[in-house]
């Protein structure tokens, strides 16, 4: 513990992109939880968009809504986001 789980759009990743937010991560989440580094596990998954909305929006951000200590914006689409979901989608 803790563990933290990251979904994105695929896309690459250099080595030293992977070291730099394993590192960011650890080190905050060391601090903040008070624990040994080699407590922290992290796992990086990519999702496709056109997947994104059932695999994550709706499981992972709607019906846990109340875990959220940040919501999304979609107003401010990334490169390759699709758009919100419909309503009555979410």
């Amino acid at each position: 513990m803790p563990h933290i789980s990251i979904k994105h759009f695929p896309r690459p990743f250099t080595e030293t992109e992977k070291a730099d937010l394993v590192a960011s991560l650890t080190e905050t989440v060391t601090r903040i939880f008070d624990v040994d580094p080699g407590a922290v596990s992290i796992a990086v998954e990519p999702v496709e968009p056109s997947l994104w909305t059932r695999q994550v929006h709706i499981p992972d951000i709607d019906e846990k809504a109340r875990l959220l200590w940040k919501q999304p914006d979609y107003s401010h689409p990334l490169p390759a986001t699709p758009p919100a979901p419909a309503e009555g989608t979410r």
